[in-house]
């Protein structure tokens, strides 16, 4: 499911221009506004691609430019290319990261319901074990490994996202940002938690919490 999920991200991100060569430097990244005549135009939700100290924050070889001829000018000068993706240095999001993307992936309420699919179709086969926290349901098969817990989205919105966790990592393919932009994050996960699954519920919904901290300064969008 994690794999199909981030195929269809880049199948998507690919399919709305041709990409092209970032600029040699940039400050801030913008994912623009989707027109109706299918192309994407500045002035959509801009995310810097710098700390507030001057560190780079990107991993620049994944992200994603677009081709453009108009494209924004930051205060000091430098263009803010048009992109679909980013990946965040998870050494730079002082969070236990192991990848933190942001993605325009076109309808992110509809990725989010294909990606909680196998998480609800658990909860209804009956062979599972449930437990419900304060803003998370977590559910982990009798028969087969692996947990997945919903957890409340603290971006706005209907969508929750779904994390799936194995023995080693967890992983969030989705969580909307917006109706086009969603996040994806994979994190180690202590096999200790499996067995309890508050605590991994708990666990989850923190590690949730921490993206979202890391984000919203980023941008003035959110």
């Amino acid at each position: 499911m994690q794999r199909l999920l981030a195929m269809l991200a880049l199948v998507v991100c690919a399919s709305q221009s041709s990409a092209q060569s970032c600029p040699d430097f940039f400050r801030f990244v913008d994912f623009g506004i989707k027109a109706s005549d299918g192309l994407t135009y500045r002035g959509g939700t801009v995310l810097r691609a710098e700390s507030f100290g001057g560190a780079p924050l990107l991993i620049r070889d994944q992200t994603v430019c677009l081709q453009a001829q108009d494209v924004a000018i930051d205060g000091r000068g430098n263009p803010i290319p048009l992109v679909t993706g980013v990946t965040y240095d998870p050494a730079q999001t002082g969070i236990a990261l192991l990848e933190l993307h942001v993605s325009a992936i076109g309808d992110t309420a509809a990725a989010a319901a294909q990606n909680a699919a196998a998480h609800l179709a658990a909860l209804g086969s009956g062979d599972v074990s449930v437990t419900r926290g304060p803003d998370f349901l977590c559910a982990m098969s009798k028969v087969a490994s692996g947990v997945s817990c919903q957890v409340r989205s603290p971006f706005p919105g209907p969508a929750a996202p779904v994390v799936y966790c194995d023995a080693s990592v967890c992983t969030m393919p989705v969580m909307a940002i917006s109706e086009r932009l969603s996040v994806r994050a994979v994190w180690s996960n202590s096999g200790a938690l499996a067995g309890d699954l508050d605590a991994l519920g708990q666990s989850i919904s923190g590690k949730i919490q921490q993206i979202h901290g890391f984000l919203v300064p980023l941008s003035a969008a959110f």
